[in-house]
């Protein structure tokens, strides 16, 4: 019975588990990224927002449009914004006109609690649109 011989692996006692450290190591890195784009990407889409509605009051604030013409306007215009996107009571709005141009201007800190860290997250907005120009 000479030409019968059996290939064996040779046992990896020791190599069990390799590649479940790397595992857990990737799996924990993705978990963490998530749980932080998680908790600031509704921060960032609410600036966002709140960036393109000032935009669009210039530009009405700027060819005068109905409702748009004075500061009071404007300021019960951002109440109506800040409400729709809940944005921080203590936000400060201005607006105003220089020389050609007209200036909207919101200003506000929004933490975002991170379990052993809270971030301030600053959102200093402005806007401007020359009077004059449509």
């Amino acid at each position: 019975m000479g030409g019968y011989f059996v290939l064996r692996r040779p046992t990896r006692s020791t190599e069990r588990g390799e590649g479940q450290g790397q595992l857990i190591a990737v799996l924990s890195v993705v978990a963490i990224v998530g749980f932080i784009i998680f908790k600031t990407l509704p921060v960032y889409w609410r600036e966002q927002n709140v960036k393109n509605e000032i935009t669009d009051m210039a530009r009405k604030f700027a060819i005068g449009a109905k409702g748009f013409v004075t500061e009071k306007e404007l300021e019960s215009q951002w109440s109506k914004i800040s409400n729709e996107f809940n944005v921080p009571e203590e936000a400060k709005f201005t607006a105003t006109r220089q020389g050609g141009k007209v200036v909207l201007k919101v200003q506000y800190t929004e933490p975002i609690n991170f379990l052993v860290y809270t971030y301030d997250w600053e959102v200093n907005a402005e806007v401007s649109d020359s009077i004059g120009r449509y």
